[in-house]
């Protein structure tokens, strides 16, 4: 039989060369603002006063002392909410700080994943287009949010089970079912230990299985049928079930090819941080003379508020400069990843003609190919 997934690593390429050459200044725009923004997973950290209720009174309260002289009404609501979230108990706020953070999460990781199906759309229309793809590409971006944060949680949840019956057989914690289910844990012999593991792992490894082929196979086969995750999922079951030693090697190939876009990714790093570095470190060197030397760039305002400037646009250079390769690498990986699946079934071939090195130059026979696209900018 043939390996389409080895097969695949040419095709991508070649399809990767069609899908960027000939340069275009705005197609690489669009495609730098999708690979910036696109992707699986986002960090976040929330940091707060100890009293956070004692500090927004408190600022509060000067705005409204501030404003109280020219603005009675504006004084008097400041005050009605420095009095408000005074009296609100500090758990409280601090509990409406995880919501709001934990929504912003949510949201930026619907809006990311939107963007990945708008990558998707882009191979398939050989035209790089952003809002009106994106819009349509919500709601299959919110049914994939669903679906890989379930996946997530299952994957997770042994590891976090381990880790806090652990914790808790060591130090009790005070919360009776967590303590319970640690002593039961505790008192297990080595054979129902060994086994409640392996149950574990597997668990932990189909999990994570089927969390990749989500992003890998089914994101793209629900952009090119345009359907949502479980139907994708359905039609790629059909495609791979008869497929488990292709499966096998794409997993093998993958995991190589993704070290190598890492090491290039890395290199790209390096020689353009390195750069940064020095042209950065110049400046600050030349800001610090009219400044009364290096110690001023951390002991005056106007050292800090330079370093932070020469900071924040060393950063943002160094995004720029990188994109570039990024919008290379992960081309490749993505076409790489619907070429095999494609290989792996005809009938769900991605790409456009014009980039698919296999095509004959006539549209895949499918429902989804041939629905020509409507979306416009």
């Amino acid at each position: 039989m043939g390996w389409h997934a080895v097969e695949a690593v040419d095709d991508a390429v070649e399809t990767t060369r069609r899908f960027l050459f000939p340069f275009s200044v705005v197609r690489w725009a669009k495609l730098a603002f999708l690979v910036f923004l696109m992707g699986g997973s986002a960090n976040a950290g929330v940091s707060g006063p100890a009293a956070p209720d004692a500090l927004i009174g408190g600022i509060s309260g000067s705005y409204g002392s501030w404003v109280a002289g020219t603005e009675p009404g504006v004084a008097a609501f400041e005050n009605a909410v420095s009095n408000f979230l005074a009296e609100m108990p500090s758990d409280w706020l601090i509990a409406a700080v995880g919501v709001v953070a934990v929504l912003g999460l949510v949201a930026f990781s619907v809006v990311s994943l939107s963007l990945r199906l708008v990558f998707y759309h882009a191979l398939r229309t050989n035209e790089v287009r952003l809002w009106r793809p994106f819009l349509g590409r919500l709601r299959q971006a919110t049914g994939l949010f669903v679906a890989s944060a379930a996946l997530w949680s299952l994957a997770a949840g042994p590891i976090a089970v381990a880790v806090l019956g652990a914790a808790a057989a060591e130090t009790p914690i005070g919360r009776g079912p967590l303590d319970s289910f640690a002593a039961t844990v505790g008192s297990l012999s080595i054979g129902p230990a060994v086994a409640a593991g392996l149950l574990g792992s597997a668990v932990v490894l189909l999990a994570t299985l089927a969390l990749r082929l989500t992003y890998e196979f089914v994101a793209p086969t629900m952009v090119f049928e345009e359907t949502g995750v479980l139907a994708g999922w359905r039609r790629v079951w059909r495609a791979v079930s008869g497929e488990w030693a292709d499966l096998v090697v794409y997993l093998a190939v993958h995991f190589f090819v993704a070290v190598g876009i890492a090491v290039v990714e890395g290199i790209a790093l390096v020689i353009a941080g390195s750069a940064v570095v020095v042209v950065a470190g110049s400046a600050l060197l030349i800001a610090a003379v009219p400044l009364g030397g290096l110690g001023a760039l951390t002991s005056t305002a106007v050292g800090i508020a330079t370093v932070a400037i020469v900071a924040a646009v060393a950063v943002a250079t160094l995004v720029v400069l990188t994109l570039p390769v990024s919008v290379v690498t992960r081309s490749y990986l993505i076409a790489y990843e619907v070429a095999t699946i494609g290989g792996i079934d005809p009938d769900l071939r991605l790409l456009h003609p014009d980039i698919d090195p296999d095509s004959t130059g006539d549209a895949p026979a499918s429902a989804g190919a041939d629905r020509p696209p409507t979306d416009r900018d």
